[in-house]
């Protein structure tokens, strides 16, 4: 028996020994250092490309980049560390690189951007002041009878809260410039100041023609009656522009009424003079294709309908431009589709489109229609989609026919913050629209569609804040359409409860053009959410641009 003990502590001890030996090759698990959200007291916007691992913070005018307060920040993952700590002052004069660190290191970087309001003008300026900030270099353009040697300066900033040495009133011979030192926040800068002779008192800086407008920007006296005249190339009288918007020696108005793809004539005049003869030629009115729903097809899947139709004689309809939710409500069986062609409910032509919500087995699908594609199903959550489509025209509304059967609230998922919902509340019908310049790389989706929505991120929602938007416009309701008579937005209302409704388009910036739109359709404003109606059935029909 005491042999049998000895060799079995011995193979216990070879065991042990063995077991000591062994490495630990198992791979630690891979968890993404992301920043997800940063709180900079008097910060105007946060911005976080988490792809590209970048925090871009906009400075208020009143804050000083080099002693930025960070008094928060929360990480994709809890127990993420950064080195160096975020949380504290920092000087933002110069990027911030971090190094976020889980199971592996991630490095990102912080930076701040600050626009700073500057400005130099004189009197009997003619057209703007060209600031180069960069270069420390200013410039206010007069006539060519004017003195530079007796310049009044009428304004000067150039910094937040800085002194200037020469004080403005004592800076009156430009005719070498002018070094000012500009001292603020126990910093000190030196810039030039010029005063130049303008070549002409009167100039069109830029003519930029829309579909039945357009913008038009001058240069001119600041203290005299500046305007434009405009007429069709050949007309013999002139149409003079009532509406003009003036900032110093630049006045800018929208020339109304045009006619598309037609040639104008226009002239600026500021006092008594005016430029010379300028031409230019507005843009076509393009509609959209298919915005009757006319052609369809099985051509993708004999489960549903396709907004398009390979063996169609129009090449505008052959390939697709709208697109649905079928691809993912119809895996089970084509009695699921959310969006289908209606030949009895329609306003014209042969066909409208129906939407139709409905409880597909595990999850709620709004009846849906937009511009772009579906990308793919998500297991059984919901699925991921590439909105809009390449488009440079700048309308000015939305124009449709629709039919809305409002059903109440039975089936909720989930639900913004500032849009609670609870079963019993009527559902709501939407429409909106976008134009933007977003980027296929930033926004995860094509050339062609760029705006990738996942439905089981919410952070991939469509943000019509967002800088991409050029502008936007939409409409939601939540009574059936028989009711709708006295919205704005509604033109008519038929005895078949069809209502005809215009969606302005509102423009946050008038000076870019767009390269996609995009146009949605849904019968329940929160099926992103997976949140409305069962009961719920929206017709669309005749869509159309306004110009």
């Amino acid at each position: 028996m005491k042999r049998i003990r000895s060799s079995l502590s011995r193979t216990a001890l070879l065991l042990i020994l063995a077991c000591s030996c062994i490495q630990n090759d198992l791979p630690y698990p891979v968890v993404k250092g992301a920043i997800t959200a940063l709180d900079v007291p008097g910060a105007e916007a946060v911005t976080i490309d988490e792809a590209n691992g970048t925090v871009l913070v906009s400075l208020g005018e009143s804050i000083d980049p080099a002693r930025v307060t960070i008094r928060s920040v929360s990480y994709l993952h809890e127990g993420t560390a950064s080195e160096p700590e975020i949380v504290g002052v920092h000087d933002l004069s110069t990027p911030l690189h971090v190094t976020l660190k889980t199971y592996q290191e991630y490095p990102w970087t912080i930076r701040a951007t600050q626009e700073i309001e500057r400005y130099f003008t004189v009197s009997g300026q003619v057209g703007a002041t060209v600031i180069d900030a960069p270069n420390r270099r200013v410039i206010a353009y007069v006539s060519a009878h004017s003195d530079l040697k007796a310049i009044t300066v009428t304004s000067l900033k150039l910094a937040p809260e800085a002194s200037y040495e020469p004080r403005m009133d004592q800076m009156r011979d430009f005719s070498e410039g002018i070094p000012v030192t500009v001292s603020y926040r126990g910093r000190t800068e030196t810039w030039s100041l010029y005063v130049e002779k303008a070549e002409l008192s009167v100039d069109i800086n830029l003519i930029d023609p829309w579909a039945r407008r357009a913008r038009v920007v001058a240069s001119g006296f600041a203290d005299a009656a500046n305007g434009f005249r405009y007429r069709k190339e050949g007309d013999a009288d002139w149409t003079e522009v009532d509406q003009v918007r003036q900032d110093g020696g630049t006045f800018t108005a929208f020339l109304e009424g045009l006619d598309p793809e037609t040639r104008y004539e226009c002239k600026a005049y500021s006092a008594e003079e005016e430029s010379e003869l300028y031409l230019f030629e507005t843009e076509a009115e393009v509609q959209l294709p298919n915005g009757g729903f006319e052609a369809f097809s099985q051509a993708e899947s004999k489960n549903y309908y396709s907004w398009f139709d390979p063996a169609s004689s129009d090449p505008a309809v052959k390939a697709k431009w709208w697109d649905s939710g079928n691809v993912g409500s119809t895996t089970i069986g084509s009695s699921f589709s959310i969006a289908m062609p209606d030949s009895e409910i329609r306003k014209e032509g042969r066909s409208s489109a129906c939407l139709v919500s409905r409880y597909v087995v595990v999850k709620f699908a709004a009846g849906n229609t937009f511009t772009g594609e579906f990308v793919r199903i998500v297991g059984t959550q919901g699925g991921v989609l590439n909105f809009g489509r390449p488009w440079t025209a700048r309308p000015r509304a939305l124009r449709l026919w629709m039919k809305y059967e409002c059903g109440t609230v039975d089936v909720i998922d989930s639900y913004p913050e500032d849009d609670p919902v609870k079963k019993g509340d009527p559902d709501r019908s939407s429409v909106w629209f976008a134009l933007g310049d977003w980027d296929y790389r930033k926004f995860g989706g094509t050339s062609q569609c760029p705006v990738q929505i996942n439905t089981t991120d919410k952070s991939t929602f469509f943000d019509k804040n967002n800088a991409a938007v050029i502008a936007y416009g939409d409409f939601f309701a939540d009574t059936s359409s028989d009711s709708w008579a006295g919205k704005p937005e509604v033109l008519a209302v038929d005895e078949d409860g069809w209502a005809q409704v215009e969606v302005p388009l509102r423009y946050h910036d008038e000076t870019r053009k767009p390269t996609h739109i995009i146009i949605s359709f849904a019968a329940s404003k929160l099926g992103d959410y997976f949140t409305g109606s069962s009961k719920s059935r929206l017709w669309i029909d005749d869509v159309s641009l306004v110009y």
